[in-house]
């Protein structure tokens, strides 16, 4: 199967999930957390077991990282730092595409799957 295609389903699969409660330490298939939820939809289809926390994923070595926001290309996973404790790598999501420069994650805050 073509890397496109693969990206193409971990994408619709993901927005598939929109709405899906948030839930600390929990990877689906009904309820996530931020990293789960990109665990989640990348062990379903292309049976990539990533790390699962937010940290361990935002520094695993396994994967090529990218230097700059224009390098970014949709189903790229991406890492933000949400709190004040020295890593850069507190919340994770899965990027959508430059249209917008949207990303979906499972937000605590918003209690939910959503695309922000």
């Amino acid at each position: 199967m073509k890397i496109a295609t693969i990206i193409f389903m971990i994408i619709s699969l993901a927005i598939q999930n929109l709405g899906a409660n948030y839930v600390y330490a929990t990877a689906g298939p009904n309820t996530f957390d931020c990293s789960g939820f990109t665990y989640y939809c990348y062990k379903e289809i292309a049976g990539i077991e990533l790390p699962r926390s937010a940290y361990d994923q935002g520094y695993c070595e396994e994967y090529e990282k990218i230097e700059s926001i224009e390098e970014l290309q949709p189903g790229d996973l991406v890492f933000f730092n949400t709190i004040s404790d020295g890593d850069l790598s507190d919340h994770a999501g899965i990027y959508l595409g430059e249209k917008n420069n949207k990303f979906i994650h499972a937000s605590s805050g918003k209690g939910e799957v959503v695309i922000s």
